[in-house]
């Protein structure tokens, strides 16, 4: 079962891989909203999935 699901993670890999290759551009763009996600978190200027309280940054 174990050997299943790597093998299906491995293909999912060269999938993305490949598809990284002919959409470089689009996948640039998700890096930088994925790192601009990050920054705003640590600044705390958007909540994080962690925090349990609701409190409203502006």
């Amino acid at each position: 079962m174990i050997y299943i699901i790597q093998t299906i993670f491995e293909v999912a890999v060269v999938a993305f891989i490949v598809w990284g290759v002919f959409n470089e551009q689009k996948l640039v763009d998700f890096e930088e909203k994925v790192k601009a996600n990050r920054r705003r978190r640590k600044l705390r200027l958007i909540e994080g999935t962690r925090s349990p309280a609701k409190k409203h940054c502006v």
